[in-house]
């Protein structure tokens, strides 16, 4: 799905949930927009004091693309097939024709590593430059985690701040005995604790996880490609890299199983 009809498809789903919100809840007994802006207003400001406003914010807005799944596309496909024409031309000593492949490569990662291949690069020199490539990209996902696991520890907080607000608010109404005055303030003190654990549970917890994911399915990807460059490094044939290419990609999509009840029960006795 394209990012265009992924943010269509979003927007249609909010303003079916707030349609629906507004037909059935009208009154606002589930819904409560100032207990809502307490939540949401109180855990973004709070991260971004630690962090920066702008940071947080652009990581926000680019959670759906993050949050996508790491497929190869066609422009990894070229790239791919462009790197593997340039190690035939590496085997055969052709740099002319290996650098010419190598500048129509669009990853980056892919193509600095093959060009220090081309640059006579001692492997062990390589394999630290694209170690600290690979650490960075861990250093940079685990901020981005980082940053909702702390949205994830604040939302419940500020639930809690805006029951206190209710009930302080209801206080000052005791006075003018106003019964329906303090049943909209203690629904407003119950409702943002709800709002706040569902933020932290229903929505943050999971957008962590797939965070995680989608980290290591990318530390993945870029271990493969630091392989292939070791192999060119080599000199092996690109159907030999293909193969590891192919393996690679297998392993990827393979669900995890669990081992047999009897592979276990036959080791055990042995």
């Amino acid at each position: 799905m394209k990012r265009h009809t992924r943010l269509a498809v979003t927007v249609l789903a909010l303003a079916a949930f707030f349609t629906l919100v507004w037909r059935f809840d009208p009154s606002g007994h589930v819904f409560n927009l100032p207990g809502l802006l307490v939540v949401l207003v109180g855990v973004y400001l709070a991260t971004a004091l630690g962090q920066s406003f702008g940071s947080v914010w652009t990581l926000v807005c680019k959670l759906p693309e993050k949050l996508a799944p790491g497929r190869v596309d066609a422009d990894d496909e070229v790239d791919i097939e462009l790197f593997l024409k340039a190690c035939e031309f590496h085997r055969q000593s052709n740099v002319k024709y290996a650098e010419l492949a190598l500048r129509r490569i669009g990853n980056p990662f892919l193509k600095s590593g093959a060009q220090l291949v081309l640059d006579r690069t001692p492997i062990a020199d390589i394999q630290r430059v694209m170690d600290w490539s690979i650490g960075a990209q861990r250093e940079r996902d685990h901020t981005e985690i980082q940053v909702f696991q702390t949205m994830m520890g604040y939302a419940p907080a500020f639930g809690m701040v805006g029951t206190l607000f209710g009930l302080i608010a209801m206080l000052y109404g005791l006075e003018m005995n106003n019964l329906r005055r303090l049943g909209a303030d203690m629904g407003f003190a119950m409702l943002t604790t709800v709002y706040g654990l569902l933020l932290a549970n229903l929505i943050l917890k999971p957008v962590v996880t797939r965070l995680e994911l989608r980290s290591r399915e990318r530390l993945a990807w870029l271990h493969a490609q630091q392989e292939m460059v070791m192999m060119m490094h080599e000199q092996c044939h690109p159907k030999l890299i293909r193969e590891h290419l192919a393996a690679f990609r297998n392993q990827a999509d393979a669900p995890e199983r669990e081992p047999e009840p009897r592979l276990l029960e036959a080791g055990s006795h042995s």
